[in-house]
């Protein structure tokens, strides 16, 4: 399998054994799987988090006012500034030279355009109470270079090596696959991507007509017949081990 990690906002998944299991990942359970947050959208009784922190990544709509970036949900209050340019409010010249946009947006064009078709990166700065105080779209084919979020490195650039220490979930997370983008996945709200030495152990839906190894009775699949089937819409449950947000494993099974 050839595929270099890819470069997003962050190190996401972490690298380590996801089994995707069979409970399906909608939108409900990705809400459950993140902290809650006041419905009144004042942060006051907010689980969101503990503290300061500063996210980033591909923007998912949730509720109206209210996102997810990388499992973590926060809300967006009246005071946030809301920086587009790319996508959100395009505009000529609408980011700067590091790829971050700079045209002022408002909250209504930011939800039409996130539930839209185009993918929305942003960096997010969420304070205490679960609140966005800032969301600077980004351009995700350009670079994230200059950003360090929670004091890591920024994300790798396409074709390069990932950092050792991308702050990525590491351990065994399982369920149903969700496909984000090439070699970029998400299991049981956890995201992860996919390195060119991960191993993928199929034969159910994802390399179906694959080969079993005689001695092991595994059924070895190819990163690129993978990518597809679950690019297609196939229902694909597995565990995966991660550390650092890089998958070492991925191994499909039945429900």
């Amino acid at each position: 399998m050839k595929l270099d990690v890819r470069s997003s906002a962050l190190a996401l998944a972490t690298a380590g054994l996801v089994v995707v299991g069979s409970t399906a990942c909608s939108a409900q359970g990705m809400i459950d799987a993140v902290s809650s947050v006041d419905p009144a959208h004042t942060g006051e009784n907010s689980q969101v988090d503990e503290g300061a922190e500063t996210l980033a990544g591909e923007l998912e709509f949730l509720a109206p006012g209210e996102f997810i970036i990388d499992g973590q949900a926060f809300y967006i209050a009246e005071d946030t500034r809301i920086l587009g340019g790319h996508h959100v409010c395009p505009a000529e010249d609408g980011v700067d030279e590091t790829g971050f946009g700079i045209v002022e947006c408002d909250l209504e064009t930011l939800e039409a355009t996130v539930q839209g078709d185009t993918a929305v990166f942003a960096e997010v700065e969420v304070n205490e109470e679960g609140n966005a105080e800032s969301v600077t779209e980004y351009d995700n084919d350009g670079h994230y270079d200059s950003v360090e979020p929670d004091g890591q490195d920024g994300a790798p650039e396409e074709g390069t090596e990932a950092p050792e220490e991308s702050g990525g979930f590491t351990g065994t997370a399982t369920g149903e696959l969700e496909y984000i983008a090439p070699g970029e996945y998400r299991v049981d709200g956890t995201a992860f991507y996919v390195a060119e030495d991960t191993t993928i152990i199929a034969g159910i839906y994802a390399c179906a007509e694959g080969v079993q190894d005689p001695d092991t009775g595994e059924v070895r699949c190819d990163f690129d017949e993978f990518d597809a089937t679950l690019a297609n819409g196939t229902v694909i449950l597995a565990s995966v081990e991660m550390v650092d947000g890089i998958a070492e494993s991925i191994t499909e099974y039945e429900a």
